[in-house]
């Protein structure tokens, strides 16, 4: 009888709720997607060098609501995605390999707040490096490894055996995709967002590897992937999406790995040399891979690390 519920369930994984970058969530995760409009503020005031008003929609959000229309009723946060981080993920593969390297499991919110505010680590930064630092830590630390903390969640509900298509495994998963996509790049990935898939079709036109109308290879096998894992956590193979979760990680490392390389060319003195806006986006995004390439090599992570930090006394590349 349970193989019979499960395949029951199976059919009916795709619910009417709208898709997000073509996939069709079995849960309402509309208010989720609408992190990047949070994202989206931060960029704008950044823009307008009103560093206080960026960081205000970081801490304060205001456009991704939990229980709204509720007694409940509060602001989602990109900068909780990492100061709670501690209490959510601990012991988790992919957040413990982080906050190991960093030292700290708020490591994301270290780098953001202290890049949007000027403190710390880039009290000495100049307004261009600070909004590369405040915009994309946001993005590509906190909402990533939060990305990876919603499929972490749903696999362990499913060990837990809640595998009914409206339950939590189902909404944890559907909510790994409305924060990789985010709710501007619409039902079929064609509009403008400011958050992973975003930076996915940047990276393609920069490389060469988009597909022929403009989209990112990379994002077809991710989405296809997430719609691999929804089918499998429908169906109670678990450890089939740990799998899943594991190459999904793998293909979102990809972007920022060449972001790394695109602005540690263009830092390079013997490349384009273009200063120091451009190695604190190198610094940026180093960032974000430095503990997997560590891990990997620790002579490699060391070589990344000295030759693309922000103010390195040393030439970069």
């Amino acid at each position: 009888m349970l193989s019979l519920g499960l395949v029951l369930l199976s059919s009916n994984v795709h619910a009417s709720f709208d898709p997000i970058t073509g996939y069709a969530p079995n849960t309402d995760v509309v208010q989720h997607s609408r992190i990047d409009l949070d994202q989206a503020a931060m960029e704008t005031a950044l823009a307008a060098n009103d560093f206080e008003r960026a960081y205000a929609w970081y801490k304060g959000g205001g456009n991704s609501l939990k229980s709204p229309g509720t007694v409940n009723e509060k602001a989602r946060t990109i900068k909780g995605f990492s100061t709670d981080a501690g209490a959510k993920m601990n012991g988790r593969r992919w957040f413990e390999l982080y906050k190991n390297y960093w030292g700290r499991p708020d490591y994301a919110d270290a780098f953001t707040t202290a890049g949007c505010n000027g403190t710390d680590q880039f009290a000495t930064a100049d307004p261009a490096g600070r909004r590369e630092f405040c915009k994309k830590g946001s993005a590509y630390q906190n909402v990533w490894m939060y990305v990876i903390w919603e499929m972490t969640d749903a696999v362990e509900d499913c060990q837990r055996r809640q595998l009914d298509a409206n339950g939590d495994a189902a909404h944890a998963w559907d909510e790994a995709v409305a924060f990789y996509s985010g709710s501007l790049e619409g039902a079929t990935g064609a509009g403008s967002g400011k958050l992973l898939y975003a930076l996915a079709e940047k990276r393609c036109a920069n490389f060469g590897t988009c597909n022929t109308d403009g989209s990112a290879p990379i994002n077809d096998a991710i989405i296809q992937l997430f719609k691999e894992g929804q089918d499998a956590l429908i169906a109670g193979k678990c450890q089939a999406v740990v799998d899943i979760r594991d190459r999904i990680v793998a293909k979102m490392t990809v972007p920022l790995v060449q972001g790394t390389i695109r602005y540690a060319y263009r830092s390079d003195p013997n490349g384009l040399n273009r200063g120091t806006k451009d190695r604190a986006e190198g610094w940026a995004f180093a960032a974000a891979i430095l503990p997997q390439v560590q891990a990997c090599s620790q002579r490699a992570g060391d070589e990344v690390r000295e030759n693309m930090f922000w103010n390195a006394t040393t030439a970069v590349v």
